[in-house]
């Protein structure tokens, strides 16, 4: 038995006007027709006034800016060391060249951290 399923899709989420947020989607057979559907689904869709759902990454709401140590260099590496606090609210001064790499799960880039009490 054969498949009736469209072989590309795009879901979108929406909120109406009227604050209901919405799954809305789309399929074709072919990913080019698709692509040609979305370029005029997506301006109809804002035009009859649905917005978009943005999705926000883990912490939610804006970042909040970075706020660096004044008059401290890193003793490591000898850039700049920022305030950071962690998740479970202890407070540290770290490099700023400190990254978390969320595919390894790992720290990258210089190590030194000042514990803060």
């Amino acid at each position: 038995m054969e498949s009736t399923e469209a072989k590309s899709s795009v879901t979108y989420s929406i909120t109406s006007k009227d604050g209901f947020n919405i799954l809305f989607t789309v399929r074709d057979e072919k990913a080019s027709d698709l692509l040609d559907k979305m370029a005029i689904i997506e301006p109809a869709l804002l035009k009859k006034g649905y917005i978009p759902q943005v999705k926000k990454s883990f912490g939610g709401g804006e970042k909040k800016p970075i706020e660096y140590v004044p008059d401290r260099k890193c003793p490591k590496c000898g850039s700049q060391l920022v305030y950071q606090t962690t998740a479970t609210g202890k407070k540290m001064i770290k490099c700023s060249t400190q990254k978390w790499n969320p595919i390894t799960k790992q720290s990258e880039g210089c190590p030194f951290i000042e514990w803060q009490n």
